[in-house]
């Protein structure tokens, strides 16, 4: 696959998570269980026109953000394509917290609003249980159900683990693996579904169990689905794995069919909680429950997880240790992998140099360096074109190829190189080979001379 059509794919993955957040957060501002923007609002209030400004304002920004990102991701594109794709997933995490901001400015004002106006329902700042509601006996399917897409989606993994090659074994476990381990998380999901407390709106009981049944049949619903559609990509994946158009096409495929349909169950749910409280006066307010009407802070909840305000979601109780940890490691990744991407868009802009000094070879390539000595090196040669190869654990790209791969023909191999700029030099040891490639041809060819002269005077 060319530079151009790698980065037409990019865009079309990277561009529509962008509008997802701003369907879902703008989405917010409409009132659902008497809550606008995170703030419980009475019925009467709900109207306000301060109340509906706050929300055009909110709506307004976040696409006018969603607009800008979308400009630079495009800009962006002009870009050679390590750093494009480096840059990219940098500024994605950027861009979907922006909307975030919006939303927390939003919540306060409304909050501040709700204050002055001393707006309040009868249920202020308690936990409320409609135990009536809550003795229904739930319907579910049999985790079992589970069972068939876990199985399914070990098969690649049961299959690399019996390759002649450790290396294309260890590829397709971790590729295989971490696929499956979606599959094993839906199974591991489902039962909290039952757990969570139900929702409670209103005083009308039968409201508040069809609110719960609806959440619950919908979460299940995407859990079920993400499960099946996943084992199915595993396998399709694994035979597909060799070409890199046809992984790209079936991942592409993959994430919108599941996004599709985890959207569909998520707005039938929200659908369903604004029809059902639509006419609800107000009951309970748990927004002093609430950081910014997001992150639940209770610490005599003993739940780690907790049901979502609106929607059919879950997140962490902040309240306990256990949530602040979680929530604090989940920053950490999410800050480290932008970083991470600034510093690899930041190699990808350094020189392949490469050079022979006091009986060694040195190259290096960004994070990528090594050290061979010239009496360790069993065989050298130059390569017109690379043998077939999977990745392992590294970047695969069209323009750089870096990082451990499964290389036909040789065992234990790190590559570093442009694939579409060959020649290339395979340096084998007893322990490992090491395939690499320089600025230019004629510095690879020369480099592969010299390092030949070298090994022969040995």
């Amino acid at each position: 696959m060319g530079e151009t059509a790698f980065s037409v794919f990019w865009i079309i993955i990277m561009l529509p998570c962008l509008a997802l957040v701003a369907v879902l957060l703008t989405n917010e501002a409409k009132p659902k269980k008497n809550i606008v923007l995170g703030v419980t609002l009475p019925l009467a209030a709900q109207g306000d026109g301060r109340v509906l400004a706050i929300a055009r304002r909110f709506k307004r920004s976040v696409w006018i953000s969603c607009g800008v990102f979308a400009a630079l991701f495009l800009a962006m594109a002009f870009m050679d394509m390590g750093r494009f794709i480096m840059w990219s997933v940098a500024l994605l995490i950027i861009a979907l917290f922006v909307p975030y901001f919006f939303y927390v400015r939003a919540n306060r004002s409304l909050a501040a609003l709700k204050r002055a106006e001393g707006w309040s329902v009868p249920y202020t700042g308690a936990v409320v249980v409609d135990l009536k509601a809550a003795a229904e006996e739930p319907r579910r399917v049999k985790q079992l159900a589970f069972a068939p897409p876990v199985l399914i989606a070990l098969i690649p993994c049961v299959l690399a683990l019996l390759s002649d090659s450790p290396d294309m074994a260890l590829a397709g476990v971790i590729v295989s693996g971490g696929i499956a381990l979606v599959c094993l998380l839906c199974l591991f999901l489902y039962p909290l579904i039952f757990r969570q407390r139900g929702d409670v709106a209103g005083p009308d009981s039968g409201k508040n169990a069809a609110l719960t049944r609806v959440r619950r049949y919908n979460w299940g619903k995407m859990l079920l689905a993400t499960s099946y559609l996943t084992a199915l990509f595993a396998l399709a994946f694994w035979l597909l794995m060799d070409s890199a158009l046809w992984t790209m096409v079936l991942t592409a495929a993959y994430i919108f069919v599941l996004i599709g349909f985890c959207l569909a169950a998520e707005f039938s749910v929200r659908r369903a909680q604004e029809r059902l409280t639509a006419d609800e006066p107000g009951y309970v307010d748990e927004d002093d429950l609430w950081i910014w009407g997001m992150f639940y802070n209770n610490p005599n909840d003993r739940h780690f997880f907790v049901n979502d305000r609106t929607g059919s979601g879950m997140g962490v109780n902040v309240g306990r240790p256990a949530g602040k940890i979680f929530m604090a490691v989940t920053a950490a990744v999410l800050v480290g992998v932008a970083v991470l991407c600034v510093a690899l868009a930041l190699g990808f802009s350094s020189p392949f140099e490469g050079r022979i000094e006091d009986g060694a070879l040195y190259f290096s390539h960004g994070f990528e360096k090594y050290e061979i000595a010239i009496d360790d090196i069993d065989a050298v040669g130059l390569l017109e074109e690379l043998p077939p190869a999977r990745r392992v654990a590294g970047t695969g790209l069209p323009n750089l190829v870096e990082g451990r791969f499964a290389v036909e023909g040789y065992e234990n191999v790190r590559l570093s190189l442009n694939p579409e700029q060959p020649p290339f030099i395979a340096v084998e040891t007893e322990d490992y080979t090491r395939i690499f490639a320089l600025d230019t041809p004629e510095e690879t060819e020369a480099l592969f001379f010299e390092l030949l002269d070298a090994v022969s005077g040995f």
